[in-house]
């Protein structure tokens, strides 16, 4: 290999991911500076995972019109988002799913792990959200934010947290004593 070819592969190597950064594309495929997963924490429903390799967009067409490129940017509320803001602008149903609808694709769909006076109590959002939409329990009933959901059992026997609908009419009550492993492990 000549000496001309050595040189200009060095500049390449050394110059390459600096090229890409400036052309939007820094940070794909391992290059420049960009963290893949951002946790994005909500207001009302908990953490969103965002993954800059699954979106593979360029740097460029979300920061800064969309997206400030640190870590204090503003919050978006949904409905601003259905309206075209932030995710909205392309999560519209038209070039991408809309974010009206399906919460769980990006606010996840996962169990929830309670500590409560009675032992460790498993939510299944699964199971729930197959019966009920969303806004049946967010933001009103169940704020998704960890502590903030702390009821006794005596508290929901009378109606609060999960005793809002488990009240023996609208599903298996939380004072029947053969139905406590339903969410308790026993």
């Amino acid at each position: 290999m000549s000496k001309h070819w050595v040189v200009t592969l060095i500049l390449l190597i050394v110059a390459l991911p600096s090229a890409l950064h400036a052309i939007g594309m820094g940070g794909m495929g391992g290059m420049g500076e960009m963290v893949d997963k951002v946790f994005l924490v909500t207001k009302d429903v908990g953490k969103v995972v965002f993954s800059h390799s699954l979106h593979g967009a360029r740097c460029n067409d979300c920061h800064p019109k969309l997206f400030e490129k640190k870590r204090s940017s503003k919050p978006v509320s949904m409905k601003a988002m259905e309206g075209g803001a932030s995710c909205g602008a392309c999560h519209n149903g038209k070039k991408a799913f809309s974010v009206k609808g399906d919460c769980a694709r990006c606010h996840g769909n996962g169990d929830v792990i309670y500590e409560t006076d009675a032992g460790k109590a498993t939510f299944s959002h699964e199971v729930h959200t197959a019966a009920f939409g969303c806004d049946a329990c967010h933001p009103d009933t169940f704020k998704a934010v960890k502590g903030a959901n702390k009821a006794s059992m005596a508290e929901m026997e009378k109606g609060a947290s999960c005793g809002a609908c488990h009240d023996g009419s609208t599903a298996f009550s939380v004072k029947d004593e053969n139905t406590c492993s339903s969410c308790h492990a026993m």
